[in-house]
């Protein structure tokens, strides 16, 4: 048999939650680097740079965008674009797994730009790994897009 009786405990859940604002987001820069690359890692693979960026991903985040722009050059004489040699790898650590690109300028332009999109990634601490080998400067962006 069914009641027609609604009690004001759930009358008050329904309107609070027909009431209650949807959350806000907006763009959260988690990661901005600049760095260079020189000499010691030019000379020996084994001694490439190595940087790491940790951040944390927040619950009901919605995206993860990362932008890496790599320009290799050349320390002799930058107009000769076959003596720009270098590699990169870069890596990122989630709760899930790892996710790995690697690029190499060997026959290839010295300058490398790549952006990574992650919807709906996953909450907790993630890092973002640089290893890079040769001569230049590189450029990372994360932004997340998250409640505030």
């Amino acid at each position: 048999m069914l009641s027609g009786c609604v009690g004001p405990k759930e009358v008050y859940e329904k309107l609070v939650e027909f009431f209650k604002k949807p959350p806000q987001y907006e763009w959260i820069r988690v990661v901005k680097a600049e760095e260079t690359f020189g000499w010691l890692d030019l000379v020996n693979r084994e001694l490439a740079k190595v940087s790491e960026y940790p951040f944390i991903i927040k619950n009901n985040t919605k995206y993860l965008h990362i932008l890496i722009q790599v320009n290799f050059s050349n320390p002799i004489s930058p107009k000769i674009d076959s003596f720009s040699q270098g590699y990169l790898n870069l890596t990122i650590v989630s709760p899930s797994g790892n996710y790995t690109k690697s690029y190499c300028t060997t026959a290839k332009i010295k300058e490398y730009e790549d952006f990574l999109y992650f919807p709906k990634p996953q909450p907790g601490n993630w890092k973002i790994v640089v290893k890079i080998f040769g001569y230049g400067k590189y450029k990372l962006i994360a932004e997340t897009y998250q409640p505030t």
